[in-house]
């Protein structure tokens, strides 16, 4: 899904580089991509729920990738924001509606995953094209 999303991005703003000539297109695509797309987040209920009590509980997270330290932080201060608005939601009632209703800001991947990610997607789709284009033949 997630790989899905970012490359539909990344060509939608692709082809704007390229029709505006915008020098390293590809470059430039991926890293537009990267900081201004319009992701989801992309974790699980309930790992997100163990790391966002963890937070709330001042406890130190253990993620290696800062990238991936910035979005749980992000998902946190969401967590928060939202608890201080309405006290009376639990902290899973609040994880959740962050979780199905928000944005994140970026799309939480360095640009080494992102390219593969985006190079994994065009592999797919070619494979199901020629397959298409045998069983026609």
């Amino acid at each position: 899904m997630r790989n899905l999303e970012l490359l539909s991005i990344y060509n939608e703003a692709l082809h704007f580089m390229i029709k505006n000539h915008v020098p390293n297109p590809h470059q430039s695509a991926l890293h537009w991509t990267l900081h201004n797309g319009t992701p989801r987040y992309c974790v699980s209920y309930k790992r997100a729920y163990v790391v966002i009590c963890q937070l709330f509980a001042g406890q130190n997270i253990r993620i290696s990738s800062a990238i991936r330290k910035q979005m749980w932080l992000e998902i946190y201060h969401k967590v928060k924001a939202l608890l201080r608005l309405h006290p009376a939601l639990s902290i899973a009632q609040a994880l959740d509606f962050v979780l199905t209703h928000s944005r994140a800001s970026r799309f939480f991947v360095s640009e080494q995953q992102a390219r593969r990610g985006i190079s994994s997607c065009r592999k797919r789709r070619t494979l199901r094209l020629q397959s298409l284009i045998r069983h026609q033949s």
